[in-house]
């Protein structure tokens, strides 16, 4: 009897702000990985999740949410997209909520098709759904848009359905040895989710304008084994009065985001750490091609796929 063939290959994750990408690549994780909140656009660049069995290992990756860009920032989020959906996949999993499709989810869809690659849909929030009744109809107008490789109705934030679409995805991977080291789960570096775990609770703590205001920066990470890793991180704001907002009356408001982020993180890196939190105005970032840049918020294809 001969041996399976070996499968490896990335698998992107696509879907309007707020479908529950980055809550589907956490539960594929088996742990916490991108940034999640109730507010659209929180995820503002792709990260990976890796799996690997002995015949397979498969890169998933989270986009950002398919939009309009409104200013540089979204436009480089766009771009993130495009590029990943065109050159960074080998498999598309379209996660949707279960509602009929609109213009954007259209025209989503549209790009996806034209990508040429595999397409699953995975309508998300079916636990809110008294029947399967309103999925069936979401499915039937997607089939209608783009040819479907799969249709599987899952619930990101419980797990439902979540195995059997993994699965079925990672038998469609290409023959191909591991892109990566076994062993590792993800290509971002530990500073990286130090600046998401800040971000996250910006966007849980602050309303209006607020998180999409914010840019975060790891100034100083550095590790102590034994004691306390010290971490550095500076939130950028756009004017004074942002500035104001984040910190708060007598400091409290950013004590508290620290507090939280500093959790998350710990949590995270399953270790103790000093987390300081500093605020300064950088005008206009959003619409600045160099501080983007500095940020990390540029097109890159995902690391691995050549």
């Amino acid at each position: 009897m001969s041996a399976k063939p070996f499968r490896s290959g990335f698998i992107g994750l696509a879907g309007l702000p707020n479908a529950g990408k980055s809550t589907l690549l956490n539960r594929i994780a088996g742990g916490k990985l991108a940034a999640v909140s109730p507010k659209p656009q929180t995820t503002r660049v792709t990260t990976s999740a890796f799996r690997e069995k002995e015949d397979y290992q498969a890169v998933f990756v989270d986009m950002p949410g398919f939009l309009e860009p409104k200013y540089k920032l979204q436009e480089a989020m766009l771009g993130m997209v495009e590029k990943t959906l065109r050159d960074g996949t080998d498999i598309i999993c379209l996660v949707a909520e279960p509602a009929l499709p609109g213009e954007k989810e259209k025209l989503l869809a549209d790009r996806i098709k034209r990508s040429g690659k595999p397409v699953f849909l995975a309508i998300n929030k079916t636990d809110k759904l008294r029947s399967d009744a309103q999925a069936d109809q979401t499915a039937g107008e997607y089939k209608k848009l783009l040819p479907l490789a799969g249709v599987f109705k899952i619930s990101a934030l419980s797990g439902k359905g979540v195995e059997p679409l993994v699965s079925a995805m990672v038998a469609l991977l290409p023959e191909h040895e591991a892109y990566f080291p076994k062993g590792q789960w993800t290509d971002k570096w530990e500073r990286f989710f130090a600046e998401e775990h800040v971000r996250e609770q910006i966007f849980l703590q602050y309303e209006q304008e607020i998180p999409y205001s914010c840019a975060v920066a790891v100034e100083t990470f550095r590790e102590n084994p034994g004691g306390k890793d010290y971490i550095r991180v500076v939130i950028y704001v756009e004017r004074d009065t942002q500035k104001a907002i984040i910190i708060g009356k007598g400091g409290a408001a950013i004590k508290n985001l620290g507090q939280e982020a500093r959790k998350g993180l710990e949590k995270f890196l399953d270790r103790p750490i000093h987390l300081e939190l500093f605020v300064k105005v950088l005008p206009g970032w959003r619409n600045d091609e160099q501080a983007l840049k500095r940020f990390g918020y540029v097109a890159e294809k995902p690391k691995g796929k050549q």
